[in-house]
């Protein structure tokens, strides 16, 4: 027996219609907030991810999918989805066409990690990316447009974590203090913050090893290295959040995962034990310097994406409106078909019948096996008789003789 691979799953029917649910509600979301979406492809030129993810970065040291194509080309599986987003901007143009440009995607993404609740190394996110305005008002639209989506599915025990990261001279004279703070204790740390010290000591302040962040601790604040400018966005972004009414909390060791990002960061958790050590539910921030980096004129831009697994995971099947199933017991499975349709296409219900023309016990209890919550009986004596027959399966009512007015009036109930 062939199974599927490590670190991926089927997304079977259940499971499917809660995320047909996600995504139809980030469609309504952000469509209300101005946002079009875009496709990209699923795997692109390596050096793509490798200029805008940053070589520094764990995604790129341990855990992009690449290959050689038949060309000896070199290509990778999107690990994230801003990247492509922007390669698209770039290659079409898209800032002649009005800015800011609002964008929203969503796919599958590959990562080589170690499987664990809420984590996959096929995983699925939607995104958003709003490019071509330096506006902290823009980054408090994309912010409440995730909260928004989250409201909307009704979750609850959420909290919105902000950082900045100050603009560049800000950032470089904060890592030129913390480099010196975390040479002078290179020996007592990992071996993966031994290694980000040297070429993103940022990262460091994200790592996850207990005894590390003990020590992080003692280190010196980014607030300390804030010029007028970074303070000042900062400062609109937390004023902003409180008349929007949206709770926040600063975490000053929150840079995410990425190269990219600068001035305000954020993301929101899961304050319940739900998805285990995975508690982000939706991550992001501005990246102002990415689209010239690779390749296009410079145009600010700020973003964030949302796993949908974990989204799934907290939302659980219980928020599913029950669909009334109706099914046709007939003798005739072409008059069945042509029943199913007329009801299909009028009444919006989803009805079944047997395509087999089995006997009608059979069919009676196939309906009970699949829990369906009403029959039709039409068989050979109603299409004589130009009536129906119905019984309601959950109260067992049942109704004989019914003409098709009286039929739709009861399925609906």
């Amino acid at each position: 027996m062939i199974n599927a691979p490590r670190g991926t799953q089927d997304i079977l029917s259940a499971q499917s219609k809660l995320w047909s649910l996600i995504e139809k509600t980030a469609e309504k979301v952000f469509a209300q907030a101005g946002f079009n979406e875009i496709r990209t492809p699923i795997f692109e030129d390596t050096n793509l991810f490798l200029r805008a993810v940053g070589e520094a970065s764990d995604i790129v040291n341990k855990e992009m999918y690449t290959f050689l194509d038949k060309s000896e080309r070199s290509l990778t599986l999107r690990p994230e989805g801003t990247a492509g987003v922007v390669r698209a901007f770039i290659e079409n143009h898209l800032e002649h066409t009005g800015k800011p440009i609002k964008l929203w995607y969503r796919g599958p993404m590959f990562r080589y990690e170690r499987p664990q609740t809420g984590r996959y190394r096929q995983f699925h996110q939607i995104g958003l990316e709003a490019i071509g305005s330096a506006s902290p008002h823009i980054d408090l639209e994309v912010i409440n447009s995730g909260m928004q989506l989250l409201d909307s599915l009704k979750l609850t025990n959420l909290t919105l974590y902000i950082n900045s990261l100050g603009n560049k001279n800000s950032r470089t004279n904060y890592i030129n203090a913390l480099q010196q703070f975390l040479f002078a204790i290179k020996d007592k740390v990992c071996d993966d913050c031994k290694r980000r010290m040297e070429v993103n000591p940022l990262r460091c302040l994200d790592c996850k090893v207990e005894h590390d962040q003990n020590l992080y601790k003692q280190a010196p604040k980014i607030h300390e290295f804030y010029d007028e400018e970074s303070k000042n966005i900062f400062e609109i972004i937390k004023s902003g959040l409180e008349k929007l009414s949206i709770k926040y909390h600063v975490d000053e060791n929150l840079v995410r995962g990425l190269d990219y990002y600068d001035h305000c960061v954020f993301e929101i958790k899961c304050d319940s034990d739900v998805l285990g050590a995975q508690s982000t539910v939706l991550g992001g921030g501005r990246y102002d310097k990415l689209i010239e980096d690779l390749g296009g004129n410079p145009n600010p831009a700020v973003g964030f994406a949302l796993g949908l697994e974990r989204l799934a995971l907290l939302i659980g099947e219980n928020q599913l409106a029950e669909e009334k199933k109706t099914f046709i017991i007939s003798d005739d499975s072409s008059e069945a078909l042509l029943l199913a349709k007329k009801l299909r296409n009028e009444l919006d219900l989803n009805v079944e019948f047997d395509y087999e023309n089995s006997k009608f016990k059979k069919q009676l209890e196939k309906a009970l096996k699949r829990n369906f919550d009403q029959v039709i009986f039409f068989l050979e004596s109603e299409r004589q008789a130009g009536t129906f027959g119905l019984k309601k399966l959950k109260s067992n009512q049942e109704f004989k003789e019914l003409d098709f007015k009286r039929l739709c009036e009861l399925l609906l109930e």
